[in-house]
């Protein structure tokens, strides 16, 4: 190998070396938790509330994205929470481009709704763990 040579791999490894340890260490599929009283967690915990008043409010709120298996879900989940004396917002937090949204309802449960953003930055359900 020529000098030449030697030195461009010498420059490629370091500049290698340099990237990798320099970069962030925050992992960006890790849980970021939101305030109980931010902008996100209102709106979802409203979209919530409306449901908790009537399923009518499902189609208004429901992401065209939605899979239909989540549609079903969310309809029978929707009719139990109007049954429901209160909902309370327990957790939340953005798990990628998914927000996770906790309630707990009067009778002792407690539901998961996922919900994400539509194009016009809108927060819509998505589905429900259950």
């Amino acid at each position: 190998m020529s000098r030449t040579q030697l030195i461009i791999i010498a420059v490629a490894v370091v500049v290698v070396g340099v990237t990798v340890f320099t970069r962030p260490k925050d992992n960006e599929f890790a849980d970021r938790d939101v305030a109980l009283d931010s902008k996100e967690a209102k709106a979802a915990l409203a979209i919530i509330e409306k449901l908790a008043e009537s399923t009518n409010h499902l189609a208004a709120n429901l992401s065209a994205e939605a899979p239909p298996m989540a549609r079903q879900q969310l309809l029978q989940l929707s009719q139990t929470l109007t049954q429901a004396a209160s909902v309370k917002l327990k957790e939340v937090s953005w798990r990628g481009e998914y927000l996770s949204v906790a309630v707990t309802c009067s009778p002792a449960t407690e539901h998961w709704f996922y919900l994400a953003e539509d194009d016009d930055g809108q927060l819509k359900l998505l589905g429900v763990q259950q």
